[in-house]
């Protein structure tokens, strides 16, 4: 008889995680049953000691931050993002601001929770973060072109170099990208022999997302900025600020902006003072969406922070890293004496680090996995998620423990 769900054996009993049980036999039942169980408790125990809460994780440089994506909206993968991250221990989940995205990042954690749980360990709920932008931003954007004017030669090396798997040619009623899982790297165009795909931006529904601020779920916000955008910031901030008021955390995530960067900050936090009555943060987005490109995209954010980091004259607000960081990103930052070490001071050294296209190719493989099951919900694959939590742990453990 088949089980309406899946179960996990903790602590040498069975624990249902949610559903009900139609057979005596655990989908465990395989030769990698104990391994797996192993696995998770392993997992799980290595974070018991770590019960800092988000804004302690802060202050003691051990801030690590999922990003979904501000353009990404694959709600399914969304979901199980956050399930993996979430019991790997991320302290925020950054998200595009979209009631089903934000859904979607709840319901995932709240299944991590139920399985850590289950297995009779404590869990920490992250900040749910929602990503939004003061004008035209390439982190909101999705590419776009018309498959029909595609030659039926081309090599089509739009495909191969997607990230998000974004293009595809054989999808129902194609456009030639699956707009949901475009997330605005722009890859794809300077690629295409025939000049054919163009990127289209977007700002957000300002009144949609002081909805979102309001609700119980949504913890922080980030605008994403840029070069010659005081004004449109300043704007922004004027027109959102009311719906700051029961937030943890308002970020600013902002470029290298070259020798106006101190000054463009300053003037930033002086729009944000009369409306943030919580902490701040300062995004530092040295290389933005190439963390999964190799060990060199990371250098960007590094110098950039330890350029601001310097800036004794810079705005108060915790400093975290983005754009290019992935597995060396830690290491560079300890080669250069850029490591907060558990000072509580904000200006000790980076407060942490947010892993975005990284994050999520490292368990490209295993999502896909996934998909080929027509399965949307990764619990109910065990093998697949504890390899899910194994790989990610590797990423955000180095800075937890």
């Amino acid at each position: 008889m088949a089980l309406s769900c899946h179960l996990f054996l903790a602590h040498g009993r069975v624990c249902r995680i949610r559903g009900e049980n139609l057979s005596n036999q655990s989908p465990f039942s395989s030769a990698t049953t104990l391994d797996c169980e192993q696995s998770l408790h392993r997992i799980l125990s290595k974070l018991e000691c770590y019960k800092q809460s988000p804004l302690a994780a802060l202050q003691s440089g051990r801030w690590v931050k999922l990003i979904c994506g501000a353009s990404f909206e694959d709600i399914a993968e969304v979901r199980n993002l956050s399930l993996i991250y979430a019991l790997a221990g991320v302290d925020c989940i950054d998200c595009a601001a979209d009631g089903a995205v934000v859904t979607a990042v709840s319901d995932g954690v709240r299944a991590a929770k139920e399985i850590a749980l289950d297995f009779g360990y404590s869990f920490r709920d992250p900040w749910l973060m929602v990503s939004i932008n003061d004008d035209e931003d390439p982190h909101f954007r999705k590419a776009e072109f018309n498959p029909r004017l595609c030659p039926s030669d081309c090599p089509r090396p739009c495909e191969r170099v997607c990230p998000a798997s974004a293009i595809s040619f054989s999808y129902p009623e194609s456009s030639g990208v699956i707009p949901e899982r475009c997330y605005g790297c722009g890859r794809c165009i300077p690629v295409c022999p025939m000049r054919n795909i163009q990127a289209v931006t977007y700002v957000r529904n300002l009144e949609k997302v002081s909805e979102l601020l309001c609700l119980d779920e949504v913890d922080a916000v980030e605008i994403h900025t840029g070069q010659g955008r005081l004004e449109a910031f300043h704007q922004l901030v004027t027109n959102l600020g009311s719906s700051f008021d029961h937030l943890k955390l308002v970020a600013v995530s902002v470029p290298d902006l070259g020798d106006s960067m101190i000054s463009s900050m300053t003037t930033m936090y002086e729009s944000m003072k009369p409306y943030v009555k919580c902490a701040n943060l300062w995004q530092l987005d040295g290389r933005p969406m190439s963390g999964d490109i190799g060990k060199g995209a990371t250098r960007a954010a590094v110098i950039l922070g330890g350029r601001v980091l310097a800036a004794l004259d810079r705005p108060p607000g915790f400093l975290q890293l983005a754009g290019g960081t992935n597995s060396h990103t830690r290491e560079a930052l300890e080669l250069a004496g850029l490591v907060n070490n558990g000072n509580e001071s904000m200006i000790a050294g980076i407060a942490g680090i947010a892993f975005g296209g990284y994050a999520r190719k490292i368990v490209c493989s295993l999502l896909k996995e996934l998909e080929a099951t027509k399965s949307t919900r990764l619990e109910d694959h065990p093998e697949l998620l504890f390899k899910s939590i194994s790989v990610t742990g590797e990423l955000v453990w180095p800075m937890k423990l």
